[in-house]
């Protein structure tokens, strides 16, 4: 969300409108899910992807109808028709999605536009909700919006009690995203969405190996930490791309916090320093510890340690990384990202295909996104 919030004040400071684009509800196979978001900025700049850039052509020429009417939309696709020549070569997505388009204008429409900015900043930093009308009987609703903290769970703002009713049992439950339909007087149909901070990457351990690692966390939009305690190596020439770099005193721990959206990698290749972090990142509240080396040193290094029954041991990832046959420090670097990836996002780590293919086509066979 980092992309997309420093291209709303992009706009901001250069006088600029845009439209906000986000999915809102798909429907079989499609290249993102329901949550996914672009910005696209008066001045025609994409920002983010809502698929694999199969619709987003069509979606500026609708942003720039949007903004010129000031008013919000919603976009159908439909990709399940055998003749979807239409969108180009036949995209074969087969699939549906439904895109709500929100005018971004802090010209004609200030509260709106500092509302969404406030949104996205607000979700740099923690979890924020929001609760967008869709749908109602009253067309002048459509596009109403109410952001929640869900931390402190103040609701006076939002006017309608059934709404409210509605969002507490919806959200409760975990959800993330959810399009739902509220019968009752005023049958609103409204979209709850969650924005997040980006996921934060420690590596503990500036060698050149630790180079690829960080530059493919950045690529992936990942909020990245280099630590070490040899200032030869943790430095902005090798590392230009990190949003901090810290340097720290042998034998002692940085002074940083690991909350549960910090994936921490140890690869200093120094073993008592190694011993020291693993310590220190054992006891926080980080979601993942990987450790690179053969798993009998991480026993080694945990060696004195009391840790029996410790309820982080299942944190700990050792040897870390996929088994993808890694060689050199990028692909090992790959193999390390691809498993806090899947740990980040759920994923299984499993082959998506579910071996060769077979002819005659059958309509049944399940296939998997990539």
């Amino acid at each position: 969300m980092q992309a997309i919030f420093n291209e709303i004040i992009r706009c901001k400071s250069h006088g600029l409108e845009g439209v906000l684009g986000t999915i809102i509800s798909t429907k079989g196979s499609t290249y993102q899910k329901t949550g996914a978001k672009c910005f696209i900025a008066g001045d025609g700049q994409l920002t983010g992807l809502v698929s694999g850039g199969c619709v987003e052509g069509d979606l500026k020429e609708i942003a720039f109808e949007v903004i010129e009417s000031g008013q919000p939309r919603i976009v159908h696709y439909n990709f399940q028709d055998e003749g979807d020549l239409l969108w180009g070569l036949g995209l074969g997505c087969n699939g549906k999605m439904n895109i709500l388009l929100e005018p971004y204008s802090p010209i004609r429409d200030l509260p709106k536009s500092v509302q969404m900015e406030n949104w996205f900043k607000e979700g740099l930093s923690k979890t924020i909700h929001s609760i967008t009308i869709t749908g109602a009987e009253n067309p002048d609703l459509v596009g109403s919006k109410w952001i929640v903290d869900p931390e402190t769970r103040e609701y006076d703002h939002i006017p309608y009690k059934e709404i409210i009713d509605d969002y507490l049992r919806t959200m409760g439950t975990g959800t993330t995203c959810s399009l739902v339909q509220i019968e009752g007087s005023n049958g609103f149909q409204v979209f709850y969405d969650t924005i997040t901070p980006s996921p934060r990457m420690a590596i503990f351990g500036a060698g050149p190996d630790a180079v690829p690692l960080a530059q493919m966390a950045k690529k992936i939009k990942w909020h990245v930490t280099v630590l070490d305690h040899r200032p030869a190596f943790v430095n902005q020439t090798n590392f230009p791309e990190a949003d901090e770099l810290i340097c720290y005193k042998p034998g002692t721990t940085p002074q940083v916090r690991f909350d549960e959206n910090t994936y921490v990698v140890i690869m200093s290749h120094h073993f008592s320093q190694d011993q020291i972090i693993l310590k220190e990142v054992l006891d926080s509240d980080a979601a993942y510890i990987g450790l690179l080396g053969p798993r009998k040193r991480t026993y080694q290094l945990c060696e004195g340690m009391d840790l029996n029954n410790h309820p982080n041991l299942y944190k700990i990832h050792s040897p870390i990384g996929l088994n993808i046959g890694s060689v050199t420090p990028e692909e090992i670097a790959l193999s390390i990202m691809a498993e806090i990836s899947m740990i980040y996002r759920g994923g299984t780590g499993n082959k998506l295909s579910k071996g060769a293919l077979q002819f005659p086509y059958k309509e049944d066979e399940q296939l998997s996104r990539v």
